[in-house]
C-alpha cells in the first residue's frame, strides 16, 4: 500500500447499487422486523421491500445478495481512540480519580504509550493497524466511529479511508467533518477556545475526565469574563463524569442558548481511553 492513498480503497458513494435480502431490523418502531430486501444506493438506503410486496420495476435489475442472516443498522460509536485498539486491554493496577494520575505512570507508558509511539511511526504497521481496528469495529456492529487522532503520528488520519466511516474525515459532503480536542482547557485559554468552537460545526471536547475536583475544574475553566462560557452550539463534551448538579444546570442554561451536548462514559480506563 502506498504511503499516501490517492483515493479511498472503498468509496460507497461511487459503488454500484445493490440489495441485501434477509431479516431486517428497521428500528423504525418497537419490534419492527421485516423479512425482505434492503436496497442501497450511494451509501443511502433507497428502499426496504418486504417479501409480501412486489419489487418495484425501477429496482428489478439491481443485484440482490441473500444474506441468510439478520440485518441491523450500523452502530454509531460516540467516542473512541481507534488506533489504540490494536493493543491488549490494559490491566489497570488501581483506581484513579482523573487521567492526569495514570497517563504518566510507568505501567501505562510500558503498556500503552511506548508501544503506540513505536507502532504509530513504523512504516507498514500503520496501514495494518488501521485496517485491523476497523475490522474490530465491524465485528461489534459499529459502522461509524470517532477518534482517529494519534499523538505519535498525526498523519495516520489519512489512512482511515476504508470500511468504517469516521466523523472527523467522513469523505461525504453530506456529513460535515467534526473537530476533536483532547487536551484539557486551561482557564487562560477559555476565550480563545470559545472562538474556536464558533468556527466548528461540531467540536468534541474531552471534558472532566475523572471523578474528583481536579477533573471537574476543567469544566470550570470554560468560564471567562465573569459571565461568559466557552460553550456553544457545536460543543459536545466527552466523559463529563466529574460534573455535578450545578454544572449540568449551567450546561442546561447554555444549551437553551447554544445547544451543548454532554457525552458521558463510565469511569473505566481502557486502552482506548
Amino acid at each position: 500500500m502506498p504511503n499516501k492513498p490517492s483515493k479511498p480503497p472503498i468509496d460507497p458513494l461511487e459503488s454500484a447499487r445493490y440489495g441485501l435480502h434477509g431479516t431486517i431490523v428497521t428500528m423504525a418502531g418497537p419490534n419492527e422486523i421485516i423479512k425482505g430486501t434492503i436496497f442501497i444506493n450511494a451509501a443511502r438506503i433507497e428502499a426496504i421491500i418486504p417479501d409480501s410486496k412486489p419489487i418495484p420495476e425501477a429496482l428489478t435489475d439491481i443485484p440482490v445478495y441473500k444474506t441468510r442472516g439478520t440485518i441491523f443498522p450500523g452502530f454509531i460509536e460516540l467516542h473512541n481512540h481507534l488506533s489504540y485498539n490494536c493493543l491488549p486491554m490494559w490491566n489497570v493496577p488501581k483506581k484513579y480519580d482523573n487521567r492526569a494520575q495514570w497517563s504518566g505512570i510507568d505501567p501505562y507508558k510500558q503498556n500503552i504509550s511506548y508501544p503506540m509511539n513505536l507502532l504509530g511511526k513504523t512504516k507498514g504497521y500503520v496501514e495494518a493497524i488501521v485496517r485491523y481496528v476497523e475490522c474490530k469495529c465491524l465485528a461489534g456492529g459499529v459502522t461509524t466511529s470517532q477518534g482517529i487522532m494519534l499523538f505519535s503520528n498525526a498523519g495516520i488520519k489519512k489512512y482511515y479511508r476504508g470500511i468504517v466511516r469516521n466523523v472527523e474525515e467522513s469523505g461525504d459532503a453530506g456529513l460535515p467533518n467534526v473537530d476533536a480536542h483532547i487536551p484539557d482547557i486551561v482557564a487562560r485559554d477559555a476565550e480563545k477556545f470559545s472562538k474556536q468552537i464558533q468556527k466548528s460545526s461540531c467540536m468534541l471536547l474531552h471534558l472532566s475526565e475523572g471523578t474528583n475536583a481536579s477533573a471537574r475544574k476543567h469544566f470550570e475553566n470554560l468560564k471567562f469574563n465573569e459571565t461568559e462560557w466557552a460553550i456553544g452550539p457545536s460543543l459536545a463534551g466527552i466523559h463529563c463524569v466529574a460534573l455535578q448538579k450545578q454544572d449540568y444546570t449551567v450546561m442546561k442554561q447554555k444549551r437553551r442558548q447554544h445547544g451543548m451536548v454532554a457525552i458521558q462514559q463510565p469511569a473505566v480506563i481502557r486502552t482506548n481511553s
